[in-house]
């Protein structure tokens, strides 16, 4: 039988013929991902057209099944594939050569993380802290769980990034007038955010932002380190940024799109069809930021053209007056109430610029400070995918802090009078924050400055707002949330932290608040008597404060790994000799003297009890046992390993060079 055995069509051979098509089936390679069960493949008619198919290419198999009837062998439902089977292919021919299909490459399905087991947090704590729950209450949901817990090799939580949303640049692009067009300057300036102008990065270190974020906790508003906690208070604010930090706190509620679209039309001369149509393209009461550059420039030459016209003085100012307006809120909205959409302005803030003899009288230092941690809060949870914020003042405030952490370098034109963020040009640096994470996870007491702006003091002098402890109340206010916790309305800004359940009774209103919070002002002023005695080092803490901040607390991001069995220094015999020449000091002799020299201080009554310098000398004695119970482990001749204890000397002298 020839190959193809059919009727003939259009003058090409056919395989209509059903023995003819079943021998050619035992001839054919099986099918690849198509098996009997499944079904056969579906026959091509007029509907192919409709979704898209050709009609002209295609031809219906019911059609070739009526054009075929006339034969004998011609089974109609084997051939429409109704519980048809197709056959197995036969072996080929040793003559025959044999076509093999190309192999397709398995698909690899997603490897799935292995389902963790359901932590009982109560009384088992977590991993590298906190073993107390008392203080981070919400700390399951932070994102330094999934960090702790992860593999070595999981790239997929350690080197998960957030989206930053900065907004600053785009300050520094927009072209601004002379410092001779007073009719501009001079109203910014008396405002107080003219700094907001020059304090902006046109580059971020996202990776050491990341870092941080990722160590800061909503319970205490502040970042948790190995040395210690660590926040951004209102003193950051005004070095960093010269933004006033006393007036009037930021006070609106949510605004609806009548009420916007009225004030945009009366402050800033839009026609109320333009209005409409910038809100439903941002989705609420919103202006792009290209919009307000916009009415920005064009007041500007709509205020020449009419000084040109000889037109009146007072539509000359109106139009500079929108212009300053735009611009201001052009620039409050990149940089201390940056959003996370990053293209577009709340309209709420154009109402503290509508008198603009009087924007100086709020308080935005305070405003910013805010904004930052309400984004910080966000931040640090675990589901969280973006970080918004005035990026640029996070960068400045760890580069002021941590100087030794990321790169930077001075800004030339920097003057003593110019804000601290003026100073420093920062770098790109890394992209993820695991090199970040570590630094941080190792980082000593001369890594961080503790005080930064002492030599900014003649501009920039530590005022009493800045010793305020307590919540405060800025931003946007909620009828709804004023029942449950504060935490929107409240941000703990200094110092102390305090529980936002008991910052607001549940029920006060808007006015009562402002009475009550006005009241407590000055009780709320940690004075010179409740500060108590400066530090001797700026790192000093409390005695017990570390012991209980390790315990409520995870300030290491990552288990440390070391190898069992540290290797071996090649130049081992050299160092030995070396001390030996130096004939350096036995630390264990050092310890049992300074313990003898105590014991016989509160022998003699140096010391009477209940003292604080006896209480003193018992701590040093405390501190002092446990070590001299340790043994030397000797490996070789006049070689010494001491396990422990040398940070314990160095503070045991310390103590006794001041008691003793």
């Amino acid at each position: 039988m020839e190959e193809n055995v059919g009727r003939g069509r259009h003058g090409k051979p056919s395989n209509a013929n059903a023995s003819a098509r079943r021998e050619l089936a035992a001839n054919r390679p099986a099918k690849r991902g198509r098996s009997k069960q499944q079904g056969p493949i579906p026959a091509r008619g007029t509907h192919d057209a409709e979704a898209g198919g050709s009609r002209t290419r295609t031809r219906s198999r019911l059609g070739q099944a009526q054009n075929a009837a006339e034969d004998d062998d011609f089974d109609a439902d084997q051939f429409l594939n109704q519980d048809a089977e197709y056959g197995e292919p036969e072996e080929p021919q040793p003559d025959e050569p044999q076509i093999e299909e190309p192999q397709q490459p398995p698909r690899r399905r997603p490897q799935q993380r292995p389902r963790q087991p359901r932590r009982d947090a109560a009384n088992e704590g977590y991993g590298g802290g906190p073993s107390d729950m008392s203080l981070l209450t919400q700390y399951g949901n932070h994102r330094a769980v999934p960090i702790w817990d992860a593999e070595p090799d999981d790239h997929e939580v350690l080197k998960r990034t957030l989206r930053c949303q900065a907004s600053g640049k785009k300050v520094m692009d927009i072209v601004k007038p002379p410092r001779s067009e007073r009719w501009f300057w001079d109203p910014i300036e008396a405002s107080g955010l003219e700094p907001l102008t020059h304090v902006n990065f046109s580059v971020l270190d996202y990776g050491v932002i990341w870092a941080f974020v990722e160590r800061w906790h909503p319970e205490t508003s502040t970042f948790h380190l190995p040395l210690g906690e660590l926040g951004i208070t209102l003193d950051d604010v005004q070095c960093l940024l010269h933004l006033p930090i006393q007036g009037k706190f930021l006070n609106h509620t949510k605004m609806s799109r009548g009420e916007g679209a009225d004030m945009v039309s009366s402050y800033l001369g839009v026609v109320r069809e333009d209005i409409d149509k910038a809100f439903a393209e941002t989705n609420g009461v919103h202006l792009k930021h290209t919009t307000l550059q916009t009415l920005y420039t064009t007041n500007q030459t709509s205020a020449e053209r009419a000084i040109a016209e000889n037109k009146p003085a007072h539509v000359v100012r109106l139009y500079r007056e929108r212009s300053v307006r735009a611009f201001m809120l052009h620039l409050v909205c990149c940089t201390i109430f940056s959003n996370k959409s990053s293209y577009y302005a709340d309209v709420v803030y154009l109402q503290y610029f509508q008198d603009l003899s009087c924007v100086h009288e709020w308080n935005w230092g305070a405003a910013a400070l805010v904004h930052l941690q309400h984004y910080l809060d966000h931040g640090s949870a675990v589901s969280t995918t973006q970080m918004a914020g005035y990026m640029s003042f996070l960068q400045g405030w760890i580069i002021a802090h941590f100087p030794r952490l990321s790169v930077w370098v001075e800004a030339p034109r920097y003057t003593a009078n110019m804000p601290l963020n003026s100073k420093v040009v920062p770098g790109q640096g890394h992209k993820d924050a695991a090199g970040y994470r570590s630094s941080l996870d190792n980082i000593q007491t001369y890594d961080c400055v503790f005080s930064p702006y002492d030599a900014h003091r003649q501009v920039r002098p530590l005022i009493n707002a800045c010793w305020f402890s307590g919540w405060l109340r800025c931003g946007k206010l909620k009828a709804k949330h004023l029942p449950e916790r504060v935490l929107r309305q409240f941000q703990h800004v200094q110092g102390i932290p305090r529980n936002p359940s008991m910052s607001a009774t549940p029920g006060m209103n808007l006015c009562e608040i402002d009475r009550v919070f006005t009241e407590e002002l000055e009780l709320r002023m940690i004075d010179e008597e409740m500060r108590g005695r400066p530090v001797t080092s700026p790192w000093d803490t409390e005695p017990g404060y570390m012991s209980w901040f390790y315990r409520v607390s995870h300030p290491v991001m990552r288990p440390v790994e070391t190898p069992e069995s540290p290797p071996r220094p090649p130049n081992l015999e050299v160092l030995i000799e070396a001390a030996e020449a130096r004939n350096d000091p036995n630390l264990m002799q050092v310890c049992r003297s300074v313990k003898v020299e105590v014991e016989r201080a509160v022998r003699d009554g140096k010391a009477v009890e209940g003292t604080p310098i006896h209480g003193t000398l018992q701590r040093i004695l405390n501190l002092l046992n446990p070590i001299l119970a340790y043994r030397r482990i000797k490996r070789g001749k006049g070689t010494r390993y001491h396990t422990r204890g040398v940070d314990f000397v160095c503070f045991c002298n310390f103590n006794v060079d001041v008691v003793v």
